[in-house]
């Protein structure tokens, strides 16, 4: 990389500064190596180390980190200060670093569809006529997100050699155990090597080797810095310590047990190796968890501070001069590059998604000034479309010193002949009624450049459904949408003629749909769907009436208009739902049903009192000779004082007010207690809504968010001494 005059000119001051400085000069370029150690939030310790280092004009040549100290080195390397590297970490949301799922807000119209479905949240992926899984549990999505933003300064930097302060990121070699010092390439991807622990994040790719978290092969990486060439180190060890006998009490902390000893042995190795002047520095953080991130940010980096304090006596030889400091600081400043406006902007793709499609969702345009937060929003949406084991970008500066935008998307391999996601739904409010859903979809996404996806769908239980459904965008922006299905369902139902209680069905129908749609952003979509639908009524029980004909035929357009910007389906804290949809039966193809339903569903979240609220509107209003379509209230935040589904009429109404308060986390799934008021309505038919007929009620709840959907247990209330527990483990859609 050819030097600037800038960078000749700091060179300069710097080797005057050391001629005329009175303290000592420094007596090679790595005289002092910075070698810090993984241990997960236990290596925000290392934050206060760097800032007594920095108190003190104690000047460090070459950084070697393994894992959380290969994280806190490349940050101070790439030219941040101690200060500003505690800023930025304690901006992050540490619950949320180790989570893929991005917001929910960013996520398609289509997939946050399915977010609302009866559908578990995780799935399997299908390649090879075999079900596998990811290869870890998570990705490092947001992570490599927020580390790209801090190092982006350093992004056009491809020797490590050449950063602010030279550094080496330490891996360990997935296929032979060896500790690998990664000394160029994308510095973030380095970074994520040497933290990516196996089983937790997936291996990184780093030229021909596979590698994962360097503490499996030197976490205390003195050898590398050795070999390198400094001559003098401070090391830094804030591995964990064994736990005693009366601790290990099950197989987690067991095997965290064994997995410290081996690494101890190692450290202790590396600990031998140094010699009278260098100097080792360990942290007394007691029982710091390693994922206690919150922790690490309040006790971790005082108690950096504090041992390093205590270290001073041996570590005053290697202060210098201010002079000497300052000019120091002066020539790692200018080793930094100002990064030009973006002359190329290009794709590495190595999934089945187009590439033109993948580029018309990017804003980034050449002539404009690299935008980090407008990039992190390209790759928020690109991310939210799931067909994406990881995205990020890379900036580099090419051999015409051209500055490159480059867009990279990674395959979800485990995934390439389809998904097969699980479903399950139970209801039950312990009084005879209940509702049970065992089911399955596989899918099938990105059948043409343009994004065609096949569904499949089976459901088995109270309500019965096989679903087949092609959709297929019609541009590559994916704005509009093609949409046909066909689909059986089944399922025992109350039915009403002319507003009175006929008796209890076996309704059953085939229907054929074909939508056609648009997409409106990340925010909505809209569809008209032609349909035709065969209707079978099979009477289980004693009726009134026996006016309902066996069997009928319903055609007609349904319309749909929805609006989604919540950051969740189930639990919101911001953001609007809204859908509206409009079934018009018309008198095509021999049909016999006439009239309308309508439907509109609003909720709006927010937050308020340390809790997250929703404020909801649903309506539902039959006009005409249909028999289906029946409106029903009662269960769980539907007049939760009265069994599931045992308030039957033409139309309805119903307002809630809902409260959910965090009260701690299971695992990494919050669980909630919580609240709502209710005041809802039912009507018959030639009837319109009154407030006289208007029911109150509420509930009192717990309920925890899991993999397999929402689970709710409580106690409703409505008016009239109507009260019923209730549980429910799923989402009804």
């Amino acid at each position: 990389m050819r030097k600037t005059a800038r960078q000749l000119a700091a060179t300069l001051a710097l080797s005057l500064a050391y001629l005329v400085a009175p303290a000592p000069a420094r007596a090679a370029d790595f005289d002092t190596c910075l070698v810090l150690s993984g241990g997960g939030a236990r290596g925000m310790a290392h934050i206060g180390v760097i800032k007594v280092l920095e108190r003190e004009r104690i000047p460090v040549d070459c950084i070697v980190g393994t894992s959380m100290g290969a994280v806190v080195g490349s940050l101070y390397a790439s030219g941040l200060t101690a200060t500003e590297i505690e800023t930025q970490m304690r901006a992050l949301d540490w619950n949320t670093m180790f989570v893929d799922r991005i917001d929910r807000s960013v996520f398609p119209a289509r997939r946050k569809a399915e977010d609302r479905s009866f559908l578990a949240k995780g799935g399997f992926g299908l390649r090879d006529g075999k079900v596998g899984v990811p290869p870890s549990l998570f990705e490092g999505q947001r992570l490599a997100v927020a580390l790209r933003a801090a190092l982006l300064p350093s992004a056009t930097i491809p020797r490590f050699d050449d950063l602010p302060i030279p550094y080496r990121a330490v891996g360990t070699d997935l296929e032979t155990g060896d500790a690998v010092a990664m000394d160029s390439g994308d510095l973030v991807n380095a970074v994520r090597a040497s933290m990516a622990v196996p089983g937790a994040f997936s291996p990184v790719s780093y030229g021909e080797r596979s590698l994962i978290d360097g503490g499996v092969a030197m976490n205390l990486p003195v050898e590398i810095a050795q070999k390198w060439g400094a001559r003098r180190i401070i090391a830094v060890d804030i591995a964990a310590k064994l736990k005693s006998r009366d601790q290990l009490l099950d197989p987690f902390s067991i095997t965290d047990q064994m997995i410290t000893a081996l690494m101890q042995k190692e450290s202790q190795r590396q600990r031998d190796r140094l010699g009278p002047r260098d100097v080792l520095i360990v942290p007394e953080l007691a029982d710091l968890g390693s994922a206690d991130f919150t922790g690490g940010m309040d006790k971790g980096v005082a108690l950096g501070e504090a041992a390093t304090v205590a270290a001073l006596p041996q570590l005053q030889a290697m202060r210098v001069s201010e002079a000497d400091y300052a000019a120091w600081r002066t020539a790692r400043a200018a080793k930094l590059r100002p990064i030009g406006t973006i002359d190329r902007v290009e794709l590495a793709n190595t999934s089945g998604v187009d590439d033109e499609a993948i580029l018309a969702r990017m804003s980034a345009k050449p002539g404009e000034a690299v935008d980090a937060k407008k990039i992190e929003q390209d790759l928020g949406r690109l991310y939210g479309l799931g067909e994406f084991s990881r995205v990020y970008y890379t900036i580099e500066s090419d051999d015409c010193d051209d500055t490159v935008l480059t867009y990279v998307a990674r395959s979800r391999r485990w995934e390439e002949d389809g998904t097969l996601k699980l479903g399950l739904l139970m209801q039950d409010d312990f009084e005879g009624q209940g509702e049970y859903q065992l089911g399955a979809r596989y899918g099938r996404r990105e059948l043409n450049r343009f994004g065609g996806e096949l569904l499949l769908e089976a459901r088995i239980g109270d309500r019965n459904r096989a679903f087949a459904e092609l959709h297929q965008p019609l541009t590559l922006q994916r704005t509009v949408f093609f949409r046909p299905s066909l689909e059986w369902r089944g399922e025992n139902e109350t039915l009403l003629d002319g507003g009175n209680t006929t008796g209890e069905y076996r309704y059953s129908f085939w229907q054929a749909r074909t939508g056609l749609g648009a997409v409106f952003g990340d925010w909505g979509e809209a569809s008209i769907a032609p349909f035709a639908r065969r209707n079978h009524f099979d009477l289980r029980r004693d009726s009134v009436s026996t006016t309902i004909p066996r069997t009928t035929t319903s055609a007609g357009l349904d319309l749909n208009f929805v609006v989604d910007t919540q950051d969740d389906a189930e639990f919101p804290s911001k953001g609007w739902y809204v859908q509206a949809r409009h079934t018009r039966y018309l008198p095509i193809l021999d049909a016999e049903t006439r009239g309308f339903t309508s439907r509109f569903n609003a909720n709006l979240a927010f937050t308020g009192l340390g809790g997250r609220w929703q404020l909801g509107l649903r309506s539902h209003d039959r006009r005409g000779s249909a028999f289906e379509d029946v409106a029903t209230l009662g269960g769980p935040f539907r007049l939760s004082g009265y069994g599931i589904d045992t308030l039957r009429g033409n139309g309805a109404a119903l307002g809630t007010l809902q409260f959910n308060y965090p009260l701690a986390q299971v695992m990494e799934y919050p669980l909630f207690v919580g609240g709502s008021l209710e005041a809802g309505q039912l009507w018959g038919r030639g009837q319109e809504p009154s407030l006289e007929r208007t029911i109150f009620g509420g509930s009192v709840y717990t309920a925890l968010d899991t993999p397999l959907g929402p689970i709710y247990f409580g106690l409703g209330l409505a008016e009239g001494g109507e009260e019923a527990v209730f549980f429910r483990l799923g989402q009804p859609d």
